[in-house]
């Protein structure tokens, strides 16, 4: 029952991610801090969580076969490999067949992209950027971090409302981990010779596509604008630090 638990709770934070252009979440305190336990997955036991994810993914997703789109982004994702500090994983990245703007990735390495992203975005320095976020999560470990958290936490109580307490810990910790990636990512493609500015540029204009359709007291809430536009503006002082010919 615990693993069962352990990758409901994991599959909660790729889905959080995935709303990572378009969602809506809460924050507790910066109080809240994860624990002293260093104990998280192996690498191999990322990977085997992560491949699980894929599984479930397989079965109710339906991918492009283009192959040369295929091939244009997994070219892109190995260059963004290249310069990150996890070159170990066997990554991968993948088109879901749908018009939701999203990206997410799993422990295992594989990346995901929504049609619908990848229509939105205007250029590849875009596209790299949104990759690099999604490697940075796995170089930066947070499914691992996330598990130790849930371990420690399912250790302790008997808690019968389990899935409420992952999705405590991961309100807590997802804009810890947003802007870890945020950040690592818009350096990876910078280092990998795209322009750094992909990743504010673009979650811009999605929040612009939103407010237009929405506005300002849309479903989202004024709260997730306030969000989008923090994190642009942190980028965009993290980018000013940069250098690059872009």
């Amino acid at each position: 029952m615990e693993w069962k638990r352990i990758f409901f709770a994991i599959f909660i934070l790729l889905v959080a991610d995935a709303i990572f252009f378009s969602g809506v979440c809460c924050f507790a305190n910066d109080e809240w801090q994860l624990n002293g336990d260093n104990t998280g997955l192996s690498e191999e036991e990322e990977i085997e969580l992560g491949r699980k994810v894929d599984e479930y993914l397989s079965r109710g997703c339906h991918f492009d076969t283009d192959a040369e789109l295929n091939k244009k982004i997994n070219d892109i994702t190995q260059s963004i490999v290249a310069v990150s500090e996890r070159k170990t994983l066997p990554y991968i990245c993948s088109i879901i067949q749908s018009y939701s703007i999203n990206a997410f990735s799993s422990s295992c390495g594989h990346i995901y992209i929504t049609k619908g992203l990848l229509q939105l975005t205007k250029n590849e320095n875009e596209l790299a950027c949104i990759i690099g976020h999604e490697i940075a999560h796995l170089s930066l470990r947070h499914a691992s971090k996330f598990y130790r958290e849930l371990k420690n936490v399912f250790s302790q109580q008997n808690n019968a409302n389990w899935d409420e307490v992952a999705a405590l810990s991961l309100e807590n910790h997802l804009r810890e981990f947003e802007a870890e990636a945020d950040t690592k990512g818009v350096f990876y493609a910078c280092n990998a010779g795209y322009d750094p500015n992909g990743l504010p540029d673009f979650l811009e204009r999605n929040l612009d596509i939103i407010v237009a359709h929405n506005g300002l007291s849309g479903i989202f809430g004024m709260g997730y604008y306030a969000e989008v536009e923090m994190r642009v503006c942190k980028l965009r002082e993290f980018i000013a630090t940069l250098k690059g010919d872009w």
